[in-house]
């Protein structure tokens, strides 16, 4: 097994994987997949619609005993 002489060697190891994972996310995200829609534009979209849903299901008045 290999073991490197010195620890400094592994300094910031952590930092770029972790700047590699969100990149990909982000570009993943934001990538168009239908009618120049990223994912996070669906996202919103379906959040806002539910929403609005939720909204007037609260606005209705209470059911009668």
């Amino acid at each position: 097994m290999y073991k490197p002489s010195r620890k400094s060697n592994l300094r910031g190891q952590a930092s770029v994987e972790y700047l590699v994972v969100c990149s990909a996310l982000i570009a993943a995200l934001l990538t168009p997949i239908e009618d120049s829609n990223n994912v996070m534009e669906l996202c919103l979209d379906s959040l806002r619609d539910w929403y609005s849903a939720f909204a007037y299901s609260k606005s209705l008045p209470a059911l009668p005993n």
